[in-house]
């Protein structure tokens, strides 16, 4: 069995324009990321993945010109839902590489646009990180992060998305 759990902060970035206007988000954000899978041979586990993203410092843009949104009353996530592989480096002390691939969501709730895109956006989810075995069973893990999301709706324009995080993670074995 292969299980981890993660969270962390950093920079997320989030895009959606239709030619005239366009809703920007780029600040600080959060993510929380999951992995559950199973060894397929040794040091290389197959996973099923799901994260969660927050966007923030949103603006607008009507024809080109920029302006400040009031924070209040947006609400900006995507939730990520894919496959992935773990690979743990043999003689680098428990040094991973983990990368998958999926779908992304987008739940927004502003002036422009309000409710979800459902899963559309093609993503993918790349990580580098280093696990302490604290037992046999379990490891506590500092990893960095870089995911990316890119969905085209005739309706509502570009969605575009990234974000790279430093994230602190359980894994267990």
């Amino acid at each position: 069995m292969f299980a981890r759990a993660s969270v962390g902060l950093g920079y997320s970035s989030f895009e959606n324009a239709d030619g005239e206007e366009s809703l920007t988000a780029d600040g600080l954000g959060i993510k929380l990321h999951g992995k559950l899978g199973a060894y397929v041979m040794p040091n290389l586990a197959l996973h099923a993945n799901m994260g969660f993203v927050t966007y923030s410092d949103f603006r607008e843009a009507r024809y080109g010109l920029s302006m400040y949104v009031d924070h209040d009353f947006y609400v900006l996530s995507s939730v990520f839902v894919g496959a992935g592989a773990t690979y743990y480096v043999p003689g680098w002390n428990n040094v991973y590489f983990s990368g998958a691939f999926g779908m992304t969501g987008y739940r927004l709730n502003c002036r422009k646009y309000s409710g979800n895109t459902g899963l559309h956006a093609f993503s993918f989810d790349v990580e580098a990180g280093k696990d302490w075995w604290v037992s046999e069973h379990v490891g506590l893990g500092v990893s960095l992060a870089f995911n990316s999301h890119e969905y085209w709706s005739d309706d509502d324009g570009v969605f575009r998305s990234s974000s790279v995080m430093l994230l602190f993670s359980v894994t267990l074995n």
